[in-house]
């Protein structure tokens, strides 16, 4: 009979167990057992080294201005810096004013007005006219009278070589050839070509408050070519070295022209503005 032992036992054992080294460190106790205290070490501050930052003019904040005929140019180039800065904000400034403007904008009028709405123009007017085509001739008329009183202009300064100045006149029948009649001639017409080209504008984009500025405008056209008008015939018939020739009573003609031109003007340019507005109240009722 066999003795029965640790031998047996480990020979029936291993056939469970081939790893008996793995089992034995697994039933092996492992008790806790505290760390050794460390030694505390003294806390020393560091020190936070400062950094000097270059300035904007590529040198540091600490320098001190040079001296000599260098401090000069030292100085320009500080202020040139500043007004760099000063000009960036403002770029900055404008570009965000820029693109809040491009978010807030509207669609134009222009583009919301149908066929439909175009039909209704004769109903602005009694005779059942095209108001805006009244508006387009008024726009030609007053273009064709700035080219022919431009001419005029340049032909009376041209009188005996160009001149931009004479001595003021001793009569009241030189006063028509002067300068000075000629400049204010010259200004009226760059106003009423400012206008023109605005009322053609507003005739495309529909815009009613350029045509509302229009009508007050033909008032005060009318008045000015009534005093030129009544201007010209009084200096003319007065005695002197101007007389009613063929170019003096072409000016003449486009002063008394402009006179029923401009009723005419404020008539048309009144009942086109309410046209516009009649088309503006149809495009909000759309979008509503």
């Amino acid at each position: 009979m066999p003795v029965i032992g640790p031998y047996i036992d480990y020979e029936q054992d291993s056939r469970y167990y081939a790893d008996r080294n793995r089992k034995q460190q697994d039933e092996v106790v492992e008790y806790w057992t505290p760390d050794e205290p460390r030694p505390v070490m003294p806390k020393i501050p560091l020190k936070t080294p400062k950094i000097k930052e270059p300035s904007a003019n590529g040198k540091r904040s600490d320098t001190k201005p040079p001296t000599g005929y260098k401090r000069i140019f030292w100085h320009i180039a500080l202020q040139v810096n500043k007004a760099k800065e000063q000009f960036k904000k403002l770029l900055d400034k404008a570009k965000f004013i820029r693109n809040k403007f491009r978010a807030n904008k509207v669609a134009p009028i222009q583009s919301k007005v149908q066929t439909r709405h175009l039909e209704l123009e004769p109903l602005c007017c009694l005779s059942s006219c095209l108001v805006r085509g009244g508006c387009t001739a008024v726009v030609i008329f007053e273009l064709i009278y700035i080219a022919v009183t431009i001419l005029f202009i340049l032909a009376g300064m041209s009188r005996g070589g160009f001149t931009l100045w004479e001595p003021l006149p001793d009569s009241f029948n030189q006063w028509f050839g002067h300068h000075l009649f000629y400049y204010a001639i010259g200004c009226y017409d760059i106003i009423l070509l400012v206008m023109a080209l605005a009322m053609a504008r507003g005739l495309l984009n529909f815009d009613k408050a350029i045509l509302h500025a229009h009508f007050y405008f033909c008032f005060f056209s009318l008045f000015i070519n009534i005093v030129f008008l009544v201007f010209s015939c009084f200096a003319l018939s007065a005695p002197g070295p101007y007389n009613f020739t063929f170019l003096n009573c072409i000016l003449i003609f486009c002063f008394a022209f402009q006179i029923p031109l401009q009723v005419w003007a404020a008539a048309v340019t009144k009942s086109c503005k309410d046209f516009f507005a009649l088309i503006h109240v149809f495009v909000a009722l759309a979008e509503a």
